[in-house]
């Protein structure tokens, strides 16, 4: 719950950050006035935080350490995380990190010392990861073999197991650069701009588990394909962290033998239309009915086409990677409604949640297609009023006493172990 409310909170800065900055509702005096004159590189050094906010200390630590952590052990049938003091050191050190790169904001403040917060960063989510681990190998039921665990378990262990991989790699970095001393910025934005590599199935991996899950529940049959997915996700995991480590020892993609296009092709593309085949069946085989979580999860498989699309597409990584950030917190939310009452005891009112789900999409596609000019405008606007609409729906949910809420309150099609606990659920995890 702890990370969940730290991403509300870094989701809610970063928003703010990205709507001011993309209206121009920051007054040209005060950003000259607080960044020194130097009015460009304040606006960059905003739109950088923006970009690492919303990655770094919202949809990740959501991802895995949210939701992940909430309904592994729910999954696995067991009574608590492997290492639940690791997690707890792991969030503290998150959230450190949040707080010191969120006052890197300021010209004031030193770049070692944001450099050193995504050292931290780093540590943080590794022993989150190294957390993640050991409960998907270690805490199922006794007979359970690996294969038979929920697509959404599988999901967060492959992306534990990649972050177990591919953050020692970041955290040297990021160690060289400080012990180098000198221009800490520009050193820093070329590091982060490899990570995207990995960065892409980190937020991918975990958002397929949940609309998996979303996919099966409202549909009321099993996922069709599943040891295929569980393959593509696997490559996925792979793919992602051997990218990563030729474009940080080799220079890039650009030097290797095999087109651009065809590497992204078999690590990224055709994982996702593996994934994309199975739930069309699974959605042809079943029923699919309506309710607010199936409508982000449409929103996400949207954003998944379009981030195919565009990747195959002469310099389209830029739109790849703004899709998939995107897509990741249609994820996120599809996960919030669709969890809300097992977390806190009611659900989310349908209202209110369609609104938030209409004024993001018409924020997403302007943001994506305009970016500047009047519909980037009005696209930050919309984001910015379903930042709004979000926030008093969670208020409500902190502040409304839990409901007799059935432990199934989705009906037949939830099938996986949590819904045979009570709601809302008070557990160790």
């Amino acid at each position: 719950m702890l990370y969940l409310v730290m991403a509300i909170v870094a989701g809610l800065a970063g928003g703010v950050l990205a709507v001011s900055l993309q209206a121009g509702l920051l007054p040209h005096a005060l950003l000259s006035a607080w960044a020194g004159g130097d009015v460009a590189g304040a606006v960059e050094r905003i739109g950088r935080r923006h970009g690492m906010l919303m990655v770094f200390f919202c949809a990740l630590p959501a991802l895995t350490g949210g939701f992940g952590n909430w309904f592994v052990p729910l999954l696995l049938r067991a009574r608590a995380l492997a290492f639940p003091r690791m997690a707890l050191a792991g969030w503290g050190l998150v959230a450190a990190s949040f707080i010191v790169v969120l006052a890197g904001l300021s010209p004031v403040v030193p770049a070692w010392l944001s450099v050193l917060a995504l050292m931290g960063w780093c540590l943080g989510m590794l022993l989150q990861a190294i957390t993640m681990v050991a409960t998907v190998l270690n805490m199922g039921p006794i007979g359970q073999r690996l294969r038979d665990m929920p697509m959404f378990v599988w999901a967060q262990g492959l992306s534990a197991m990649m972050a177990v991989m591919v953050m020692p790699v970041l955290a040297g970095g990021l160690t060289r650069i400080l012990l180098a001393g000198g221009d800490m910025l520009s050193p820093v934005d070329a590091l982060l701009h490899v990570f995207t590599g990995p960065e892409i199935a980190l937020l991918l991996l975990p958002s397929i588990g949940i609309v998996s899950q979303i996919i099966e529940t409202f549909s009321a049959t099993p996922l069709r394909m599943p040891r295929v997915v569980l393959g593509a996700l696997v490559v996925m995991s792979v793919g992602g962290a051997s990218v990563w480590v030729h474009d940080l020892l080799h220079g890039g993609l650009e030097g290797m033998v095999a087109p651009v296009a065809l590497v992204q092709l078999g690590l990224i593309v055709l994982p996702v239309l593996v994934v994309l085949a199975a739930w069309a069946r699974t959605v042809r085989a079943g029923h699919m009915r309506a309710a607010v979580p199936v409508e982000w999860a449409a929103g996400f498989v949207a954003l998944l086409v379009f981030g195919s699309v565009m990747s195959l597409l002469p310099g389209g990584m830029a739109d790849v990677h703004a899709a998939t950030l995107y897509a990741a917190m249609f994820a996120l939310f599809s996960g919030f409604y669709y969890w809300i009452g097992k977390m806190v005891g009611h659900v989310a009112p349908v209202m209110a949640s369609r609104v938030h789900f209409w004024l993001t999409v018409g924020g997403t596609a302007l943001s994506l297609l305009a970016f500047h000019g009047v519909p980037g405008m009005v696209g930050a606007v919309l984001m910015g009023l379903s930042v709004v609409v979000f926030t008093a729906i969670v208020v409500q949910a902190a502040m409304r006493p839990a409901a007799s809420l059935p432990d199934n309150y989705w009906g037949p099609g939830a099938r996986t172990p949590e819904w045979q606990t009570p709601s809302p659920m008070r557990g160790d995890a």
